[in-house]
């Protein structure tokens, strides 16, 4: 008899857009569908966290909805206005120093962040998923790629989440770590790693058909084209190594912006409308 396949979520960035993750995961469970591994980045490794604890998913998503998340992470939902402000905190630390440099210091910014995950994972570590999880953030020193799958589950998806400029890096085992997108969007390969032999990938990246009227559009879209590249190679290699065995999931979610987590029902109903589009093709790769 041939054994089933393992089949594995990867789960990618995109701040506000990542939110669809929950739809996906929401219409495996009503599908009956089991995943045996779990691998997210950024976003992905929030709500990938918390499936891979058991939390009640609609429970999530109704909390989700009821919080303003633009005004507990201190954001906004404009990409403009971010930038001004990373570029005023990058003065700000030129002359005074970076806070997130010192022995033993938290920056706010982080123990919030920390604060809303460790509510989102039940204060659970890595220990106590009941399916096998990682996270995936990077070290911006070195540009290595580092997968977490130990310790808490809410520093390492902090970690995962600490978009550069937006948030300070975060201090593990002698490094600073931030968003795993920078390295790995669509972490396929850490769901490899977890045992996974038939994956499905969620991409909620921000889409290249944006109007460039200014020189501000023009980096920001050079970004966009490099991850897009990058990202399409990993998912070819990826694929490779599964052997075709390689879903691609991609939610509707083009319109919303990163920090626009004034529409997370939209971005959630978005990943739910996916997976139940592809449930033929998801039953057909778990085998």
């Amino acid at each position: 008899m041939e054994r089933k396949r393992r089949l594995g979520i990867a789960l990618g960035g995109g701040g506000a857009r990542g939110l669809a993750h929950l739809g996906v995961l929401i219409a495996l469970e009503e599908a009956k569908i089991e995943i045996d591994a779990i691998a997210g980045t950024s976003m992905g490794a929030v709500i990938g966290a918390a499936k891979a604890i058991g939390a009640d998913l609609e429970k999530l998503r109704t909390l989700l909805n009821l919080i303003d998340l633009n005004q507990l992470l201190q954001v906004t939902d404009s990409t403009l206005r971010e930038l001004q402000r990373i570029i005023g905190r990058s003065m700000m630390e030129y002359v005074r120093g970076s806070s997130w440099k010192e022995e033993g210091a938290i920056p706010h910014d982080i123990a919030r962040l920390n604060e809303l995950f460790s509510l989102l994972t039940a204060n659970k570590g890595f220990a106590d998923a009941v399916i096998p999880f990682a996270a995936v953030a990077a070290d911006p020193k070195t540009g290595e790629r580092v997968v977490l799958r130990e310790g808490e589950l809410s520093r390492a998806i902090t970690a995962s989440a600490a978009v550069p400029g937006v948030f300070s890096p975060v201090a593990a085992d002698g490094r600073y770590l931030v968003d795993g997108g920078i390295v790995e969007k669509i972490p396929v390969e850490a769901a490899i790693e977890l045992g996974a032999d038939a994956v499905i990938a969620v991409d909620t990246g921000a889409p290249l058909d944006r109007e460039i009227t200014t020189c501000l559009d023009a980096l920001l879209q050079a970004q966009r084209v490099t991850s897009h590249h990058l990202n399409r190679l990993q998912l070819e290699r990826a694929r490779e190594r599964l052997s075709g065995r390689l879903l691609v999931l991609r939610p509707e979610v083009g319109s919303i912006k990163m920090f626009d987590f004034g529409r997370s029902e939209e971005a959630i109903q978005a990943g739910f409308d996916a997976a139940n589009a592809d449930l033929e093709r998801i039953r057909a790769l778990h085998g």
